[in-house]
């Protein structure tokens, strides 16, 4: 067995008094435990401690497997119980942790549906904003002429010549390039051709480095619509921010059960294994002790030849 990390934390079953004075004087003054307990199995068989070690053993990794998803922290401490009242108190941990993790995925999902939502929001404000730029007005840009279409987008500064004498020269007066407002090294154009020609005409600009820019949906003027889409984001916001605090508020309630849950656990673990290795019926000492530094291989090795030892880093 290695020897443990620097704050750690020391849980043993020991049988002999001269190991039990070695595992206690191992801890942190007042931050250690001995406690005198009688390991007893409650007319259980082997096989039937075997099966209840192995449950045990199955929920203490699901219990920690909860608790890294949810980045709770882990402080292990002594637990209350001398011994595990098996059968309700297994499945009142399976209940708590089942709790735990739905509470906190719920949260968690309004939280990421109204945070895609702010992204949304912030990805329309965004367009829109570019719109207002483009020098176009609204209904230039969203015309239902029924026999021609129109596509919005930006060419470069120094390419602009060649594109328009190039739609003059293959379409003449039906294909039609508004030139707008300039953007860095790009240009704002709006481009209308008839729809039997428009294909045609797109493929022309193309050749020229048009970007397309979509025109994105709303029901309002563009600049009501930014103020709108603003005002939604703003309060989508202060409800994200709600939601974080409840997800605070779970997420510290869950470290405090889970931990509670966890130490029981293991202390029961540790318990049944106790009887497995030192015998039905035993007195023995029932060790926690908060660590330090580095104990020698040869001290952890020794006491681990006696009992029951479980090291565990602690936060």
């Amino acid at each position: 067995m290695s020897s443990p990390a620097k704050s750690s934390v020391l849980r043993a079953i020991l049988a002999d008094d001269a190991s039990v004075r070695i595992a206690t004087a191992l801890g942190i003054p007042g931050k250690t435990e001995s406690k005198r307990v009688a390991l007893t199995s409650g007319r259980l068989t082997t096989e039937e401690i075997v099966r209840r070690i192995k449950e045990l053993s199955k929920l203490r990794d699901e219990i920690l497997q909860v608790m890294r998803q949810l980045n709770l922290t882990r402080e292990a401490t002594p637990s209350m119980v001398d011994q595990l009242d098996y059968d309700s108190e297994l499945e009142a941990t399976k209940r708590e942790l089942e709790e735990a993790r739905n509470e906190y995925q719920e949260v968690q999902g309004k939280i990421e549906k109204i945070q895609r939502q702010i992204d949304e929001s912030k990805k329309k404000i965004a367009a829109l904003t570019e719109i207002s730029q483009t020098g176009f007005t609204t209904d230039q840009l969203e015309s239902e002429a029924r026999d021609f279409r129109r596509v919005l987008g930006r060419l470069p500064v120094k390419k602009l010549d060649t594109p328009q004498k190039a739609l003059q020269s293959q379409f003449k007066d039906q294909a039609i390039l508004a030139v707008g407002n300039r953007k860095q090294n790009t240009v704002y154009v709006l481009f209308a051709a008839p729809k039997d020609k428009f294909s045609q005409a797109l493929q022309t600009l193309l050749l020229y480095d048009f970007t397309p820019v979509e025109i994105p949906e709303h029901k309002l003027d563009v600049r009501s619509e930014i103020q709108a889409e603003e005002e939604k984001a703003k309060l989508l916001s202060e409800e994200l921010e709600g939601l974080k605090l409840q997800l605070d508020d779970l997420r510290r309630k869950a470290e405090q059960t889970l931990n509670r849950s966890l130490d029981e656990v293991v202390d029961a673990l540790m318990l049944l294994r106790g009887i497995l290795k030192l015998g039905d019926g035993t007195q023995a000492s029932r060790i926690y002790a908060r660590l330090e530094g580095v104990v020698p291989v040869e001290i952890m090795n020794s006491l681990t030849r006696k009992g029951i030892i479980e090291l565990e880093s602690s936060s």
